[in-house]
């Protein structure tokens, strides 16, 4: 490809960005997810990730993270939570009370004293502080764990939900050994043409052994049936079919100059083909790039992760 042919492909990719075709149309519903599993144990947090990807929510996910690493997602997750719709928490975690408060217990936590609490736990009340940001809200679902045998002897199990508080979403806690029906229950509700979170937190909250905070003040619609208009989409200019392919550096120089908006532009339009299923949030990173191969394989095309520019513009026109 010569100079010339490649600046006028670039040249497109950015009209296209710059008239907004790369920006979905509608009030599509953005959903943010935080999956947290403590041990070897991953079955109920990926039957959770199951039920969360069927909602086509954007996914953070951890298994048996320390102390440090878990605070570390929750200040992600939290800036996230801000700028989505709603925000739902799993956790598969020990959780211990102390008086009226929860904590949940990161990998390696010991709390022989009674201050170990506050710098080693997590409290539940942060998690459900980060799902309130969200515009509709969210909630955080607890499957208890079994806690250390060395605990202090002012901490308990946690067996049950917390008092409702203002300021945080509901908090939904259930046994691990009980938390089969309640996910049950969370996979089968996702499935429908509309998914009230409150109705379904309320189910859940029916099984025995569970228990829940509170009940939202508000319906928190995860999914509504809606009719889209019809979108025509613009023709998409190609270079002479007899031009050479760029390099992989070309594409490289192309994908860099993309601004952060575009990027985030192109994560949406490949999950909205399935390809991509994490957070959007403008990073090329492994995901990204695991699915831009996905996208260039389906189209038999050489799959290099790198998109050229007709791929480029034609992932942009179908926002």
């Amino acid at each position: 490809m010569t100079r010339g042919a490649f600046l006028r492909c670039v040249m497109q990719v950015f009209c296209v960005a710059a008239l907004g075709l790369g920006t979905p149309v509608g009030a599509q519903t953005r959903i943010v997810g935080m999956v947290v599993s403590s041990g070897s144990e991953t079955a109920r947090a990926d039957q959770v990730l199951q039920s969360l990807t069927a909602l086509d929510a954007e996914i953070l996910q951890a298994s048996d993270p320390s102390n440090a690493q878990l605070r570390a997602m929750m200040r992600r997750f939290a800036q996230e939570a801000s700028q989505a719709d709603a925000a739902i928490v799993f956790l598969d975690m020990p959780a211990v009370t102390v008086g009226d408060r929860l904590f949940a217990l990161p990998r390696d936590t010991r709390l022989t004293r009674a201050s170990d609490i506050f710098t080693q736990a997590v409290p539940l009340r942060a998690f459900a502080r980060m799902t309130v940001l969200a515009e509709r809200g969210g909630a955080v679902i607890l499957s208890v764990g079994t806690p250390p045998e060395d605990l202090s002897p002012d901490m308990n199990a946690a067996t049950t939900a917390p008092a409702p508080l203002g300021g945080v979403s509901e908090i939904l806690v259930v046994p691990a050994l009980a938390a089969g029906g309640v996910l049950d229950i969370f996979a089968r509700e996702t499935t429908g043409p509309r998914v009230d979170l409150s109705t379904v937190l309320a189910r859940m909250a029916a099984v025995p052994g569970a228990t829940l905070s509170g009940t939202p003040a508000a319906p928190i619609i995860l999914r509504a049936p809606k009719a889209l208009p019809p979108v025509v989409l613009p023709q998409v200019v190609a270079g002479p079919e007899a031009t050479p392919p760029a390099s992989t550096e070309e594409l490289a120089v192309l994908e860099q100059s993309l601004s952060p908006p575009v990027r985030r532009d192109l994560q949406r339009a490949l999950r909205a083909q399935r390809h991509y299923k994490r957070l959007i949030d403008g990073i090329m990173g492994v995901q990204t790039r695991a699915a831009i191969r996905g996208f260039q394989e389906t189209r038999t095309e050489a799959d290099t992760g790198l998109l050229t520019p007709r791929q480029l513009l034609e992932l942009l026109a179908q926002g």
